[in-house]
Formats: C-alpha cells, structure tokens, sequence
C-alpha cells in the first residue's frame, strides 16, 4: 500500500492543532505518527499475507518495527495527552 505522506501528515497535524495542541506540538505529533509508515506497509503486506514471507523476513519486519515505532508512539502520546507511557503489563517495558 502507498501512502500519501504528506496528506496524511497534514490531516494530523489539522486534527491536533483542532484540539488545541500549539503548532509545534501538532507537527510533532504529526511527525512521530507518519515517520514509520514504511513499517507499517511492511507490516501490514506481512499481516495481508502472512506466507508470503520467510521466516527470517518475518523477524526482520518485525525487529525493524519494534526499534523504531515504540519510541514514536510515546512521544506522540505524551504530546497529544501530557501523559506518559507506563508499563501496564508490568514486564519491565521501561527498564534500561
């Protein structure tokens, strides 16, 4: 799937600037919610299809997504709400 970056940013940053996040804090969030959409189109091909991919393919996806969407995720959330990420399922998600 092909996504239109630049629309789909614009549209977040619109939507959180209408709740009234400061300009900066929608573009930011905009930014941490469009800065992976190629691991989301990888991992959306994968869950589409799950045996069109080998099994190394598969980690491969899956630790690329892992190391670079979490952290996105947190700042957005903590931008939009001014709550932070906690460890809900208390398996020490926020340890070093």
């Amino acid at each position: 799937m092909v996504y239109d970056e630049p629309k789909i940013n614009a549209a977040i940053d619109d939507a959180m600037h209408g709740i009234g996040l400061d300009a900066a804090a929608a573009r930011d969030v905009a930014f941490h919610l469009t800065d992976w959409l190629a691991d989301l189109d990888r991992l959306q091909r994968f869950y589409a299809d799950p045996g069109h991919c080998a099994s190394d393919e598969i980690a491969d996806l899956v630790l690329q997504f892992l190391l670079h969407v979490p952290e996105h995720v947190a700042a957005a959330k903590k931008l939009a709400t001014g709550f932070p990420v906690t460890d809900v399922f208390e398996v020490g998600a926020l340890d070093e």
